[in-house]
């Protein structure tokens, strides 16, 4: 029973693919390939080194729309829920990786948070012109930020 409804629910993930337009299929298998390539970054080098790697010169060309950075940002969110170990850190990498091949400005936010219940917790997120892209959990008031 487990095996027909793990069967069933990737023949629905290929068939939304499949209903994707060609630019979306494209943008979400950049966004796999970007989230993919930060997460085994992340598994093999500290987190400096990781931001070296992925560190771009801002392209010289116009800044993508609203919509567009959205929707870059959607990707990166879809890719990441099936590539296991994906973190919220994967995500804000990839995405700020991203942007900035396309000559788009982000800030990337580490912080922590402790507490009786959950303990330490560390989390991450990307903000863009003053809008949270990725990392947006509803609990961001409650991170001390060690890096921004």
């Amino acid at each position: 029973m487990c095996r027909r409804a793990n069967l069933a629910a990737r023949i629905k993930r290929l068939r939304q693919f499949a209903e994707l337009s060609p630019p979306e299929r494209g943008l979400l298998l950049c966004a796999s390939l970007l989230v993919a390539g930060a997460q085994l970054a992340l598994w093999m080098m500290p987190l400096r080194w990781v931001r070296f790697v992925l560190r771009v010169s801002p392209a010289v060309s116009p800044n993508l729309g609203a919509i567009r950075v959205k929707r870059l940002a959607w990707a990166v969110q879809a890719a990441a829920l099936r590539i296991p170990g994906a973190t919220c850190l994967t995500q804000a990498l990839a995405l700020q990786h991203h942007l900035a091949w396309r000559g788009e400005t982000t800030k990337l936010h580490i912080g922590v948070a402790k507490d009786i219940a959950r303990g330490f917790e560390a989390h991450a997120w990307l903000e863009h012109r003053g809008a949270i892209l990725v990392g947006d959990n509803g609990e961001l008031e409650r991170y001390t930020p060690i890096l921004a």
